[in-house]
């Protein structure tokens, strides 16, 4: 995959090393590494399993980190456009970050200037946290004294993030961070998911609708069809239903269940949720739960992007590669 960025996120923040005070440093065989570097853990992109949109409507989420696609610090990274370095100096410099305690922002700004780099392979622009990666990577490493109390880091990861998206929920950091499901209920709890092992575990894939995103008026369009006398409002209460089984059947590891369950809010999505199934993918969406071959379903706020989908066996989905670039071996 091509590397991704703009200038809202960073994913290959650098800048040249020019000149190193080396009792910060120490010399390996090839180049400087900073003696208080990170372990070299990586933080994985975040995929937003299930409830879109619905968690407004007081249903759970559950988000998974996605080690498909991931960040971690190196010391020396190719440099970025000047627009991309100025976005991290804000972004190092801003009350985002210096109203955090124990958070060393300066130390951050510092070691921009000196040739750190986050490599990333997250796409931006997909909902798969590529600046929720970039967030959780900073707290991690300019942290002094973390919190394990998980509304904190929500609330710290809120207000991170905010910097990118004017508003952040802080659940795409939050699941980077911790590298774990995360089950949201009533818009706003959080709880490290429980999840069974599967003896045999649903195929998942996304599929690329080659479209761009906006997130805004599709949320806007959900709110409004969702109260009485909008399209939403006669199907909202099966929807429901069946997705809050949904999620019940993936975390308990009920294949069957599970595939039931998600048929219907598949059915559900591609018949009501009309500006959130992009137009290109419609004829194959419809087909897959014809057949039974495969099931797609919203991911993220819907409308282009990243569709996801889920089958049975690989083989189900071959036909899909002739029309989409397919990413599977999530």
């Amino acid at each position: 995959m091509k590397r991704v960025v703009d200038a809202g996120i960073s994913m290959n923040f650098a800048a040249k090393v020019t000149k190193v005070d080396t009792s910060d440093f120490i010399i390996p065989t090839r180049g400087y590494f900073f003696s208080h570097f990170c372990s070299m853990r990586t933080y994985p992109s975040k995929l937003l399993l299930f409830g879109e949109h619905i968690l407004l409507q007081g249903g759970s989420a559950l988000a998974i980190p996605l080690h498909r696609f991931s960040g971690f610090w190196q010391p020396e990274g190719t440099p970025l456009p000047a627009e991309i370095m100025a976005k991290l100096r804000l972004f190092a410099n801003s009350t985002h970050l210096d109203s955090i305690d124990h958070l060393d922002a300066g130390r951050f700004a510092s070691e921009l200037e000196l040739g750190l780099s986050l490599q990333s392979d997250i796409p931006v622009g997909y909902g798969l946290g590529s600046s929720g990666a970039l967030c959780a990577a900073v707290y991690d490493r300019y942290c002094t004294t973390k919190t394990d109390n998980l509304s904190e880091l929500k609330l710290i990861f809120s207000g991170m993030e905010s910097f990118f998206h004017g508003s952040s929920s802080g659940i795409d950091p939050l699941t980077s961070y911790l590298d774990k499901p995360l089950l949201i209920r009533n818009k706003t709890d959080v709880f490290a998911a429980e999840q069974k092992n599967w003896k045999k575990k649903p195929y998942m894939f996304l599929l690329d609708t080659g479209l761009p995103r906006q997130t805004g008026p599709l949320v806007n369009w959900f709110l409004e069809q969702s109260r009485p006398g909008g399209s939403l409002e006669p199907v909202l209460g099966q929807y429901l239903q069946a997705h809050e089984q949904t999620v019940q059947a993936w975390l308990s590891a009920e294949y069957d269940s599970f595939f039931d369950n998600l048929n219907i809010v598949s059915g559900l999505q591609v018949e009501y949720f009309t500006p959130m199934v992009p137009v290109n993918t419609r004829e194959l969406w419809e087909y897959g739960l014809d057949t039974g071959k495969y099931t797609l379903k919203i991911c993220g706020a819907g409308g282009g992007g990243f569709m996801l989908g889920f089958c049975n066996n690989p083989d189900d989905i071959a036909e899909l590669n002739n029309h989409f670039r397919l990413i599977t071996n999530l």
